[in-house]
């Protein structure tokens, strides 16, 4: 998952229906992440198949297209 506030992030999604809602935003409940910081600037994921994602990254005028390995 990727978001412009926090990057792209890892979940699992093991047991999603037990995690509380977030119905605020300065709530720190919900889903337990981690944050990939190998991949700074994405700004469109989408999964290419079982072991790689397509991402567009970068700034301005300067994107990239290119698939990664899944963390």
């Amino acid at each position: 998952m990727a978001n412009s506030s926090r990057g792209v992030m890892k979940l699992t999604a093991d047991n999603l229906e037990t995690y509380q809602p977030i119905t605020k935003q300065t709530e720190t409940t919900g889903v337990p992440y981690e944050t990939v910081a190998s991949l700074k600037g994405v700004q469109h994921l989408d999964k290419y198949d079982d072991a790689t994602a397509l991402v567009l990254m970068g700034e301005g005028a300067a994107l990239d297209l290119r698939t990664v390995p899944l963390p």
